[in-house]
């Protein structure tokens, strides 16, 4: 039986990498005693999978996990009994019965992160809206740096070409919401930070960036999950 689940992870937790946090999954998974089904191969490990990894530092308030079990379980029984064992900050808030045959995260197809930009007077949220449209006409070319075999490669990435699309979702006072798509594939996606860094470079005016992100990765129609990160950078004014 395979289940797909939404669950928290704020506090302390934020402080816990992609991998401990699996671990943290796959013991609290052991401590309900249900069990799950475990991959072929030399070396087997529980068939439990978290959507996407999230950086070091970031809260978030609706991670998406899937665990493939060995015996049917109903929904509300297994998040009562994973809540049961998991620590504080992480509860699962939301479950259902994955019938798909492809793993979560390989359908993660967009990030969408949503913004709130906020500026230091009016003029300059006037400003930001009237670049907005404009904002992916230009190349934004990032370097990565690499070490490989002892030596830094270094890579360049237009940046622009990874945003699939940005709208204005709302305007309050100083403070203006923005969503930006953001493309994933295996070969790789933009970072948080490099996100902010090109918002912060291509508008004037800028206080502080908040940011919410959301992974969407219903492709094929099988499911519908909703990941929302919550992160804030403090800007120099």
């Amino acid at each position: 039986m395979k289940i797909v689940f939404k669950y928290t992870k704020l506090g302390k937790l934020k402080f816990i990498s992609h991998l401990d946090n699996l671990r943290v999954l796959q013991r609290a998974l052991r401590r309900t005693g249900m069990m799950a089904k475990y991959s072929e191969g030399f070396n087997p490990h529980p068939k439990l999978s978290i959507a996407y990894p999230l950086s070091l530092g970031v809260e978030s308030i609706g991670e998406i996990a899937e665990v493939d079990l060995l015996n049917d379980i109903s929904i509300s029984e297994f998040i009562e009994r994973m809540n049961s064992c998991l620590p504080q900050g992480m509860v699962i808030t939301e479950a259902s019965e994955y019938l798909g045959s492809q793993s979560i995260p390989s359908m993660v197809c967009s990030q969408v992160y949503l913004f709130r930009i906020s500026h230091n007077d009016e003029e300059s949220v006037d400003a930001t809206i009237s670049s907005l449209n404009g904002l992916l006409d230009n190349d934004y070319v990032i370097i990565r740096e690499k070490k490989k075999k002892n030596k830094i490669v270094k890579k360049e990435m237009n940046l622009t070409s990874y945003i699939l699309g940005i709208e204005l979702i709302n305007i309050e006072m100083l403070d203006i919401d923005v969503k930006i798509a953001i493309h994933v594939s295996d070969s790789g996606s933009l970072k948080v930070d490099e996100v902010r860094e090109f918002i912060y470079n291509s508008l004037n005016g800028v206080k502080s960036i908040e940011v919410q992100a959301s992974t969407i990765t219903d492709m094929y129609g099988n499911f519908d999950i909703n990941i929302q990160h919550f992160y804030v950078y403090q800007l120099d004014a």
